[in-house]
């Protein structure tokens, strides 16, 4: 299970944090990346680069 850990809370997925950064006007954000409990990276993403994570296939 990933997750993914912010400043602002912890979300499930890109598409959902790039959702509340758009609501709260969020231009860049820090993320922690979890998967089953072991921290995989930290990075200083922009909207834009949230975006294309969460909308690449």
């Amino acid at each position: 299970m990933l997750e993914l850990k912010t400043q602002y809370g912890t979300f499930g997925n890109f598409r959902d944090l790039y959702r509340f950064m758009l609501e709260e006007d969020i231009e860049n954000v820090r993320v922690t990346t979890y998967y089953i409990f072991d921290k995989l990276s930290t990075l200083n993403l922009s909207l834009q680069e949230i975006k294309n994570l969460a909308y690449s296939k």
